[in-house]
C-alpha cells in the first residue's frame, strides 16, 4: 500500500499528533520514564486511538452522513477540538490523576502492588511543589542553607541535573539560619551532591 504526500500527513495528524499532545501535556504535570523511540511511537498511537474511541460519535457524524461537506467551517473545528483540544484535557487530567496518585491507590485498594509513575526519588520529591528549607551535603564536605521554594528549580534532567536554591543562608554561632545578604541564590550541580536534607516551611515570606 502506498500513501500520498497529503495521506500521510493526514494519518500523521490524526494518529500521532492526538497522542503526542496528551503525552506533552501530561509529562508537564508528572515526570516521565524515558522511553526507547519505538515505544515512544506506539505511546502516541495508543493514546490517539483512546482519543478517537472517545470521539467516535462525532467521528461517525462527520465523515459518514455527509457533514463535512454540508458544514465544511464546523467540520473544521469540530476536528481541531478533536485532534488537539480533547487530547489535552485528556493529558492534563491525566495529569492530576497521576499526581493524585488515585489509580495507585485504588490498585493497592484491591491488592495489587505497582511501579509508581515517577521514575526517580528525585523527581517524585521536587514535583510535590512544597517550600522546604534545605541543607545540601556536598561531596567535598561544604554544606549549603537555604531555601527552596517558588522561585527555586531542580532540574527533570536525567543527563543534566541541577538544584537552584532561591535564598543561601549560613549558620550562626549560635546555630541560626541567617539570611546571606544580597543573596541571588546558589547553583549546585548534582553530581557534587551527596545528602540533602529537608525541612517543612511553616511560613514563608514570598519577599524574602
Amino acid at each position: 500500500m502506498t500513501f500520498s504526500s497529503f495521506e500521510a500527513v493526514f494519518y500523521t495528524i490524526g494518529f500521532l499528533v492526538p497522542g503526542f499532545v496528551w503525552s506533552a501535556a501530561m509529562s508537564i504535570l508528572v515526570p516521565a520514564r524515558r522511553s526507547a523511540t519505538q515505544v515512544r511511537f506506539l505511546e502516541f498511537v495508543t493514546l490517539s486511538c483512546i482519543n478517537h474511541g472517545l470521539w467516535s460519535w462525532a467521528l461517525f457524524l462527520i465523515f459518514q452522513t455527509g457533514f463535512i461537506k454540508r458544514h465544511v467551517f464546523w467540520s473544521g473545528w469540530l476536528l481541531f477540538g478533536i485532534i488537539f483540544l480533547s487530547p489535552l484535557a485528556l493529558g492534563v487530567l491525566s495529569g492530576l490523576l497521576q499526581q493524585k496518585e488515585f489509580v495507585s491507590r485504588f490498585l493497592n485498594w484491591l491488592g495489587l502492588r505497582t511501579l509508581h509513575h515517577i521514575p526517580q526519588a528525585w523527581d517524585w520529591h521536587f514535583s510535590q511543589g512544597k517550600p522546604y528549607w534545605i541543607l545540601v551535603q556536598l561531596k567535598d564536605g561544604a554544606k549549603v542553607y537555604g531555601l527552596f521554594h517558588r522561585r527555586s528549580f531542580a532540574s527533570s534532567d536525567l543527563e543534566h541535573r541541577d538544584l537552584y536554591v532561591e535564598t543561601q543562608f549560613r549558620l550562626t554561632d549560635g546555630g541560626e539560619w541567617a539570611p546571606v545578604e544580597d543573596s541571588g541564590g546558589v547553583l549546585i550541580m548534582a553530581d557534587q551532591i551527596a545528602t540533602i536534607e529537608f525541612r517543612n516551611v511553616t511560613e514563608v515570606n514570598d519577599d524574602q
